[in-house]
């Protein structure tokens, strides 16, 4: 018993002795492992950047490289104290994979971080942007692609400059389709910008300084509505000419249309009389249409609808409702009927393909109000009063305008042409 007291008292004062001179003794730890983040790029430049880990840190030494086992041509390493790193002189469009290592004052080393990807951007231009389709609220564009690029950036603004500018980035493509609030019948300016991203799950995009060209792009125009004959007169100096091939229309404006196709029907078939274009920008205020089937001879039907160029094709939004019409009734002309005095007048007139009747007018005097004196089915009508008396002398103006049925609507021709005859009382002596 006593000798093991004795041993464990020897042992019990080794113990204390060693705890006791280990007091005041401070271990220096190695330094922490340090976590960079790209934070900045260009063409030919990144940026990084890291927190300061545990440990006296006196520098860092920071690697990089275009091949991930760090060995090659494009190696380089550099030291700081600071707690990030500009690399410069890289290649565009480039993706460098980077490693960070903390010192301490001791030229102890920690461990080496985790391989970063660092990328730098694009410095070409994309170029070749073009629309390729068009939708009611989508819109699909293409493009070249930029060496060193792996996404881009497309920005788009309404080309009249209302609303928000919207960015959206796409991957490795040379082609997207927009949808993001993208309205019918609305023309875009779009730009697109080249786009290095790096890997991870927090990657970094170093975007490249030169835009494309700004390109205009559009949804497919809307349905055309409000259509309307207006006249089919035609001024030349300050001549009326109702017999020229034109006719004057109006409709509701497309904000997204480049022009205009309209196709003509005669009174009832189904293939067209004539088509063409118009590139109007402003239908609500009237188009003029020139055209040799415009004639005088029959009642005609209009259908409009608005168009843009996709990829040198024309791409048509809905068409307009049908709008009948019809030019000026044409051979109009006069008979004074009576020997010495006019008894009556008969105004006659050519057929109008599709009407029911024609309705006659007449006004007295030239600041005279036009009225009704009569309809008939005919060609030609006699008119013995006006205003419930006999023509007197004075100048008469007369027109004719024909109609027709179109369900429960009644058409009518234009009323612009009119013409005049002079009456002259003639006295006699006996």
């Amino acid at each position: 018993m006593k000798n093991f007291l004795k041993v464990a008292k020897v042992s019990f004062m080794v113990m204390a002795c060693a705890l006791f001179l280990g007091i005041g003794i401070k271990a220096e730890a190695a330094p922490g492992k340090v976590v960079p983040k790209q934070t900045a790029a260009n063409s030919g430049a990144v940026q990084v950047e890291w927190d300061v880990p545990s440990g006296d840190i006196a520098k860092y030494e920071v690697e990089w490289c275009q091949d991930r086992s760090f060995q090659g041509s494009t190696y380089g390493s550099g030291e700081t104290a600071q707690k990030g790193f500009i690399m410069s002189s890289l290649a565009a469009g480039k993706s460098y994979y980077i490693r960070v290592t903390a010192i301490d004052a001791n030229e102890e080393r920690g461990a080496t971080s985790d391989i970063l990807e660092a990328v730098t951007a694009p410095s070409g231009k994309v170029t070749g942007v073009k629309q390729t389709k068009a939708e009611d609220k989508k819109i699909t564009l293409s493009w070249k692609k930029v060496t060193g690029a792996n996404a881009y950036e497309i920005r788009y603004l309404k080309s009249n400059g209302t609303g928000k500018r919207v960015d959206v980035v796409t991957g490795n493509t040379a082609s997207y389709k927009l949808t993001k609030s993208i309205a019918a019948d609305t023309k875009y300016s779009v730009v697109i910008i080249p786009i290095r991203k790096s890997g991870g799950s927090k990657p970094f995009s170093a975007k490249g300084v030169n835009l494309s060209d700004i390109k205009e792009m559009a949804t497919k125009p809307k349905m055309i509505t409000k259509l309307k004959f207006i006249n089919s007169g035609m001024i030349s100096g300050n001549t009326f000419k109702p017999e020229a091939k034109t006719a004057v229309f109006s409709w509701s404006k497309s904000n997204a249309a480049q022009g205009y196709e309209y196709t003509i029907y005669g009174k009832s078939g189904k293939k067209p009389l004539c088509k063409g274009t118009v590139k109007s920008t402003a239908p609500n205020k009237g188009v003029r249409i020139n055209n040799k089937k415009l004639t005088n001879t029959q009642f005609m039907r209009i259908s409009v609808r608005g168009y843009i160029t996709v990829n040198k094709k024309k791409v048509y939004g809905k068409p307009s409702d049908i709008c009948w019409f019809a030019k000026n009734v044409s051979g109009i002309k006069a008979a004074k009927v009576g020997d010495r005095t006019v008894d009556a007048v008969k105004i006659s007139w050519k057929k109008m393909s599709g009407a029911k009747n024609y309705t006659v007018y007449m006004a007295q005097g030239t600041y005279g109000k036009f009225k009704k004196v009569g309809t008939t089915s005919k060609t030609s009508y006699t008119v013995s009063k006006f205003n419930g008396s006999k023509f007197s002398s004075g100048t008469y103006y007369y027109k004719v305008v024909a109609s027709k049925k179109n369900g429960k609507k009644t058409v009518k021709s234009d009323d612009w042409n009119n013409k005049g005859f002079r009456i002259t009382t003639t006295y006699t002596y006996y």
